[in-house]
């Protein structure tokens, strides 16, 4: 059996993903907070259903810009120096949201807040990459959406445990974000040992030299030219649009299904959350051990078909609230295996280490601008016909499922180094053949 032989990851390597997996932490718990927040914002401002509905696409809209610009800021000025302000501007912005006397000032903080967490994303990622080893890529930047899924469940927790406590319910949330991104902050700014760390990382990675020489020989324009970036990009960005959209419905909606389409209690809709994405967080761990060895990829579709599958029971029995639990929490589990983590990898993967945090950047841009505008129409689709929301989102797993065999091809093709990638069964027989003979 071809398998890769796992080695573990250094105590520094483990402290660099801990300290730079903060920022998916607070991507998500800025995303979920906003939409825990929402009812009661709109209460105490008294705002109009289209202001209230404004509210998510502003924040997704300054996330999408903060992506683009942010990536390229880091590649451009260094990804350590842009990462630590963005954290510091998170922290600027949520502590913002939490303390806003008004609603202007309230959207403000929402827009610094999505910029500020739209711009750390890419660069974290990058940061984490420049400084690890490619036997270590699936741990690393697997383990980074963990914190996503601990941003949903946290989020969740606080807006439930002070749930009766009205405004100041809202203010607790995003307060505790902005205390969240000072402290990391803080460690990353004020830390010798810590900045150390970061720097001892980039000298002992044999992977960094490489590709930074590869890199300096030509712009980010030039590199677009390329079929090979530009195929990449393109691929990458349709996988992860096609898995997000469908993601981002049932994280931004599904409580508005169970409680205004199914007529369920909002306990009954916030317990199928917190159980979907609690379970989530299990298979991630369990994930996480596997995800740098051969059974990456054949997981992966195994992950396509749970969520293919969920889907289309929930769009066949969707009067059923039962069942569409069930297949909330299928689905939760699938996307672990056959989404984000692996967009994550791949982005690292395919580009130059000076340039990963803007191709990732403008991919995540793209993805989030667009996930926005289906969001605005993604209620009226499911008032007139939750059925057919549920067999859309049929169609566009299968389109992700098929961008994921196009990735392998590219992968291959471009002789990317990944070795958890299974060889094709020609170069697996004509290898046996040749140790036979």
């Amino acid at each position: 059996m071809n398998t890769v032989k796992k080695s573990k990851m250094s105590g520094a390597e483990i402290a660099l993903v801990l300290v730079a997996g903060i920022a998916s932490y607070l991507d998500a718990a800025i995303i979920v907070s906003t939409g825990v927040a929402l009812p009661l914002w709109t209460m105490h401002y008294n705002m109009e259903p289209i202001v209230s509905g404004s509210v998510n696409t502003v924040l997704t809209i300054a996330i999408a810009l903060g992506a683009m610009s942010g990536g390229w800021l880091s590649d451009r000025f260094g990804r350590v120096r842009v990462f630590n302000i963005d954290i510091l501007f998170v922290t600027i912005g949520t502590l913002t949201v939490g303390f806003a006397p008004n609603m202007t000032i309230l959207f403000i903080g929402l827009f610094i807040s999505g910029f500020a967490s739209g711009a750390d994303l890419p660069t974290s990622l990058a940061v984490i990459s420049e400084r690890m080893s490619k036997e270590h890529y699936g741990r690393a930047l697997s383990s980074t959406q963990l914190f996503w899924t601990m941003g949903i469940i946290l989020s969740q927790f606080i807006g439930f445990l002070t749930s009766k406590m009205g405004m100041m319910s809202a203010r607790y949330l995003f307060i505790w974000i902005g205390a969240v991104a000072f402290i990391n902050w803080l460690v990353r700014v004020s830390s010798k040992k810590f900045q150390q760390i970061e720097t001892g990382l980039v000298v002992t990675n044999p992977d960094t030299d490489e590709v930074e020489e590869e890199v300096e020989k030509v712009s980010l324009r030039d590199m677009l030219k390329q079929r090979r970036y530009l195929m990449s990009l393109i691929v990458l960005t349709t996988f992860y649009l096609f898995w997000n959209l469908p993601a981002n419905t049932f994280g931004m909606f599904v409580n508005y299904f169970v409680v205004i389409i199914d007529h369920q209690s909002t306990a009954i809709a916030t317990a199928i959350a917190l159980i979907g994405n609690i379970l989530a967080f299990i298979v991630g761990m369990i994930y996480l051990r596997i995800s740098d060895t051969k059974a990456r990829y054949p997981l992966m579709f195994v992950g396509v078909i749970g969520a293919f599958v969920a889907l289309l029971i929930a769009g066949a029995l969707s009067n059923l609230w039962l069942v569409f639990a069930a297949c909330y929490v299928l689905y939760q589990l699938g996307c672990v295996l056959c989404g984000e983590p692996q967009y994550k990898i791949w982005t690292q993967l395919f580009y130059p280490v000076n340039a990963r945090a803007s191709f990732t950047g403008l991919s995540l841009g793209i993805v989030r601008a667009i996930t926005a505008a289906f969001a605005l129409i993604t209620p009226v689709i499911m008032n007139y016909s939750a059925k057919l929301l549920f067999y859309i989102l049929v169609v566009f797993v299968a389109i992700y499922g098929i961008c994921l065999t196009q990735v392998m091809r590219l992968l291959r093709k471009y002789e990317v180094n990944d070795p958890t990638l299974p060889e094709k069964k020609g170069k697996k027989a004509a290898v046996k053949n040749s140790d036979e003979a």
